[in-house]
């Protein structure tokens, strides 16, 4: 069958440009289907092509943060084609050509970020029900035809196409789906500069104009009245700019929950989820909340309790006891514990009402309900975790846990044991055994289950309370918390000093922002060098190293470490905090957190 080049419409610009309308066609198409385009076009294999298998990478991470609409789990095909095909369609599929590919990695060094936002705009589309494009898809191929069916249905297109009420919601849905793609693409990491610049040195829509031919569509002629496809473009790049301010402030949210600013955190996330309330959003806001309320129990409660290990998805160090609430003590730390403990708990169920599928949130609720003291209703949340994601082994620990205080040390073994099974490199369920085999005071056990957990984890604040139950010495030669030494710095600047002590080699900054969060507003400041700092009433709070940083923390790691090389020099990570961007491993005492990427570090920030 005869295709012609694909017009895919994914900028407002190239909508009105082709001047199309959609046309009501069958809704049983066999192009709803992904079988069809793999059936008719064959599939891209990452042997045949490597950026086949970044693409997918790139999509789960991309999907990752923009969430899922219920009863349709979106997956990406690839195939193997030379015209620009970019849609999503009704089963759930996004399909992409191996043109796409080719447009998006024309400059190899963008490539990643413009795909992220090519597939974030089908992932919108997707996630809204919203096929229209594959409508005009099919609109386009019977342009081609001769039959007078084919003819007729062509010409109720062209009828549609007069209609301005018709062009401007197909406009209104692309200006949509840009933005929502600029803000997905971004929460997993991404560069949006990729894509769009303040300075005018890139902008993706314009290299997009140059590639599509709207003249080729029989019948359809450019409106002289109309603003034309770069005045358009021009329109779209100015309001993604708007976008990215308001991106700005879920990574700022990132930044200061990495350094346990969580009152912070949590303003930057309330502000961000005004603007953009999604699934994301709510979780890293109940997540701030947790771990605010996990503050005021330590200062309530102290070293009271089991400290056995959950696996909050957020901070698989979080230590917890069985709590009750009920008729608390009035004292503030209680009231404080309680308050946030049940935003926290309100915040998860709100992510999940948004993607009953979130299995993170699903655990972190878990965690949260344990941590309050409703075990049995844990234990149920818990269960359905594991029914939406079986080989989630941090939830299976947690379940154990939840088991252990529910007086089920059977099934809170068991429990553990699947965890270990499904991920033997995950330390948490050893040591929880450990504990069990302590309380049971099973020394068979406790020496196995603690040996194991050491050959895990051998240095840190977890691995001393192991090496205490088996009257072990602390190995040497183990990575040790830098206390007492010299703060970190990044080329020269530490956290805490004042605006006027940044190295005058840095230059000015490129752009500065400023953040109206509190009473003093933040100021957000970024050098040529890739440092980005975050300042208050003249402090540095935060400073940043990001991408082209050449700097290197204290301990030797740069952009482009290897994980494992960053855990050798500062031992195993206190705090994990698991986002669509990566892991942020937090040493609190270092007072630094790393960004963790496919096993290599892309960023650090001190605070």
């Amino acid at each position: 069958m005869k295709i012609g080049v694909f017009l895919r419409i994914f900028s407002l610009a190239a909508v009105l440009a082709a001047g199309c309308a959609l046309p009501s066609l069958a809704a049983e198409s066999p192009k709803n289907r992904v079988d069809y385009w793999q059936k008719t076009y064959g599939t891209l294999k990452p042997e045949n092509d490597s950026r086949a298998a970044k693409a997918h990478q790139i999509f789960s991470r991309v999907l990752n943060a923009a969430g899922k609409r219920s009863g349709v789990v979106p997956r990406l095909l690839i195939i193997d084609h030379n015209s620009v095909i970019a849609n999503a369609i009704p089963d759930g599929g996004i399909i992409i050509s191996k043109k796409v590919l080719d447009i998006c990695y024309h400059s190899p060094q963008r490539g990643d970020d413009r795909l992220a936002f090519v597939l974030a705009h089908e992932i919108a589309h997707q996630l809204k029900d919203d096929f229209w494009d594959l409508k005009f898809f099919q609109a386009l191929e019977l342009s081609q035809e001769k039959t007078p069916e084919q003819k007729e249905v062509f010409a109720e297109v062209q009828t549609i196409i007069g209609s301005p009420e018709k062009v401007e919601g197909i406009l209104k849905k692309e200006l949509q789906a840009d933005e929502y793609a600029i803000v997905y693409a971004s929460m997993a990491g991404y560069s949006t500069t990729a894509v769009v610049t303040e300075d005018d040195r890139v902008n993706f829509f314009d290299e997009w104009l140059t590639i599509l031919d709207p003249a080729r569509i029989p019948g359809v002629h450019q409106d002289a009245t109309h603003p034309s496809p770069k005045q358009r473009a021009e329109t779209v790049k100015a309001r993604l700019r708007q976008v990215l301010e308001n991106v700005e402030l879920y990574h700022l949210g990132v930044l200061f929950y990495q350094a346990g600013e969580y009152p912070k955190a949590i303003l930057a996330f309330q502000a961000f989820l005004k603007y953009f309330p999604s699934r994301e959003v709510y979780h890293n806001l109940a997540s701030s909340y947790h771990q605010l309320a996990w503050k005021h129990y330590q200062a309530w409660k102290g070293g009271e309790g089991l400290p056995f290990k959950l696996s909050m998805t957020i901070d698989p160090s979080t230590r917890a006891s069985r709590v009750s609430l009920r008729g608390g003590t009035g004292n503030q730390p209680a009231d404080l514990f309680n308050e946030n403990i049940e935003k926290a708990v309100e915040m998860y169920q709100k992510a999940i009402s948004l993607d009953p599928s979130y299995y993170l949130s699903h655990n972190n609720l878990g965690c949260a309900l344990i941590l309050k003291g409703e075990i049995y209703k844990a234990v149920g949340t818990l269960q359905d975790t594991i029914k939406i994601k079986p080989d989630f082994a941090e939830a299976l620990n947690n379940l154990g846990v939840a088991f252990y205080y529910a007086k089920n040390p059977g099934e809170a073994k068991e429990s553990f044991a699947k965890a270990c099974e499904l991920d033997p490199t995950y330390n948490a369920p050893p040591f929880n055994l450990a504990k069990v085999a302590q309380a049971e005071k099973n020394s068979a056990d406790l020496k196995k289950y603690g040996e194991a957990y050491l050959k895990l984890d051998a240095d840190s604040a977890w691995a001393d309370i192991i090496h205490g139950v088996l009257s072990l010495e602390k190995p040497k030669g183990t990575a040790q918390p830098a206390q007492g030494a010299k703060p970190e710095d990044i080329l020269g600047l530490q956290a805490g000093a004042s605006q006027d002590e940044v190295p005058a080699a840095w230059g000015k900054p490129r752009k500065v922002r400023t953040i109206p969060l509190e009473e003093e507003p933040f100021k957000e400041a970024i050098y040529a060098n890739g440092v980005m700092t975050i300042s208050q009433s003249d402090e540095i709070l935060l400073i940043v190293a990001r991408e082209g940083c050449a700097g290197k923390s204290g301990k030797g790691i740069s952009l482009g470490s290897l994980a494992k090389d960053t855990a050798k020099l500062y031992g195993a990570p206190p705090l994990v905090l698991n986002t669509t961007q990566g892991a942020s491993w937090v040493y609190p005492l270092e007072k630094i957190a790393f960004q963790i990427r496919d096993g290599k570090v892309v960023s650090w920030v001190l605070f």
